[in-house]
């Protein structure tokens, strides 16, 4: 949690603690209202859960609930997720849950190109759509930055992944006209 620059409450925290030792079902239930609450606090510990051995049924309410999300802040603590847990499963599903929301990454591409560049075939097509879905809100300047990133973090990659970086390259060259 430290990752973040949000400060929490004496209250805050302690619904942190409790949200984390309760069961997978309270944890459920409660997830609601915080969707309806809207609290960005309790991303970070909920995204945390989904590395942990907690249920798959509990994992996907978090993701749901990641998917829902409408506060653009959000996307800096996901991203900071993505970031510290790179390679391991779960972080698949919450790449997907960036293309999947109505939240804007684009600020946040480099992570994404790296991960394009450098991760297993099926996080990599998942970080493409992101990319692919953020893209329109560059500029043409920032588009060759990040083409000129892609060109240099994508050499010596295998042939399955170099399609991907060259559609991805020419769905951004389209983007600047």
């Amino acid at each position: 949690m430290s990752d973040i620059n949000i400060k929490l409450t004496e209250k805050q925290k302690a619904v942190i603690d409790s949200v984390i030792a309760i069961n997978d079902e309270q944890v459920i239930s409660l997830i609601q209202d915080f969707r309806e609450n809207g609290e960005l606090f309790i991303v970070q510990p909920l995204i945390e859960m989904l590395y942990s051995n907690r249920g798959q049924v509990l994992k996907n309410s978090i993701l749901e609930f990641l998917r829902d999300i409408k506060n653009q802040d959000a996307v800096t603590v996901i991203t900071q997720s993505i970031q510290k847990h790179i390679g391991d499963k779960n972080t698949t599903s919450l790449i997907s849950i960036c293309w999947q929301s109505n939240l804007d990454f684009s600020s946040e591409l480099p992570v994404f190109i790296d991960i394009l560049c450098n991760g297993d075939f099926l996080t990599s097509f998942e970080a493409f759509t992101v990319i692919e879905n953020s893209v329109g809100n560059l500029s043409p300047k920032d588009i060759d930055l990040h083409i000129s990133s892609i060109k240099s973090k994508s050499k010596g990659i295998n042939a399955e992944k170099q399609s991907l970086v060259k559609e991805m390259i020419e769905i951004m060259e389209k983007f600047k006209q």
